[in-house]
């Protein structure tokens, strides 16, 4: 079906030089754009990747490890955890 759009001039440009580059139309690129908007917030029918998250050691007897922390101190702490996961598999490599 062919329509009119008014699209803003800069945008177009931009629109334009990403289908030159991706030896595509225009055209499809529109399209794509659609679909897109029309599928957000619709049920998809595939499984959800899953993310590996990692183990945090505890202390024995230990059972609220990150009590009273702020993000901010969670995060460095489970940045050193990994870091030390890696040393210790380089280590072990040797």
């Amino acid at each position: 079906m062919k329509t009119t759009l008014n699209i803003d001039d800069d945008l177009y440009r931009r629109l334009k030089a990403k289908a030159a580059m991706e030896g595509r139309r225009v055209t499809e690129l529109v399209e794509e754009g659609v679909r897109t908007v029309l599928h957000q917030g619709q049920p998809t029918s595939h499984t959800p990747n899953r993310v590996k998250l990692p183990l945090i050691p505890a202390k024995a007897g230990q059972k609220k490890m990150f009590e009273g922390m702020t993000s901010e101190e969670i995060h460095r702490r489970l940045t050193d955890l990994e870091a030390q996961a890696e040393l210790e598999g380089y280590e072990a490599s040797l």
